[in-house]
């Protein structure tokens, strides 16, 4: 009998080896994996809500053009350099109306190119990896704004207290997303930001109070937005 115990005890060994060398070699699969590149440059667009601000002069919502280059920090941290333009349109008021006790009259519409270039930090919510290749995130950064269309033919006859413009503003930027990368080289994200820059008021308008109630000086305008992008990563 203990001849027969002594001889099983080879094959049991033996079966437990055997047996127990596929699971050593399996690996317990992550939902993280590594972001091994630290530049990123590509191109979005979006759209932009309208916000006119109090006296309705500033631009109006529209499309929004840009692109953007990145390079990862250490950690969850990046910086980003970001230019964009939105076409739309503004409203012009005629503040030449000598009555001052009623509010200036709309005469028409003009085209509008608001520019935009700023700097942004970004952090990740998941560190220089990705959960199930997807990387949220939420950024902070300012740079400056301006309309670069000037001055509309509906106000060639107007002084220059009595024409609205738009910078060079300072430009604040805010907003969330997440980036999704389905391969080592390429990224597409989402973004929800909110912009915000300095419309000022023609000091013709000041005038118009009685009718206007409150005019504010400058006013800071939050205009949101959505952009979709797409970048490649080196």
């Amino acid at each position: 009998m203990h001849r027969r115990m002594a001889a099983l005890v080879p094959v049991f060994l033996a079966g437990a080896f055997f047996w127990s060398s596929p699971l050593s070699a399996q690996q317990i699969s992550s939902p993280y994996d590594f972001i091994d590149t630290r530049h990123q440059a590509g191109v979005f667009v979006g759209y932009t809500g309208g916000n006119r601000g109090q006296l309705d002069l500033a631009p109006g919502g529209g499309p929004l053009l840009g692109g953007r280059y990145g390079i990862e920090l250490s950690g969850p941290f990046a910086l980003e350099a970001t230019a964009f333009f939105i076409p739309s349109e503004r409203n012009v008021y005629d503040p030449t109306d000598p009555q001052e006790d009623e509010v200036p009259p709309m005469i028409g519409t003009s085209s509008s190119l608001v520019a935009g270039l700023d700097g942004r930090l970004r952090f990740t919510l998941t560190g220089d990896r990705t959960w199930y290749r997807l990387a949220p995130f939420v950024l902070l950064g300012g740079g400056l704004a301006s309309d670069l269309t000037g001055r509309s033919s509906l106000e060639d006859e107007f002084r220059d207290d009595e024409r609205f413009s738009l910078g060079p503003s300072f430009l604040g930027v805010m907003g969330a997303g997440t980036r999704w990368l389905p391969t080592d080289r390429v990224t597409v994200r989402f973004d929800a930001l909110l912009h915000i820059w300095k419309a000022g008021t023609p000091r013709a308008f000041f005038e118009f109070e009685e009718g206007l109630g409150s005019v504010p000086e400058q006013e800071w305008t939050g205009v949101g937005g959505l952009t979709l992008g797409t970048s490649i990563r080196f």
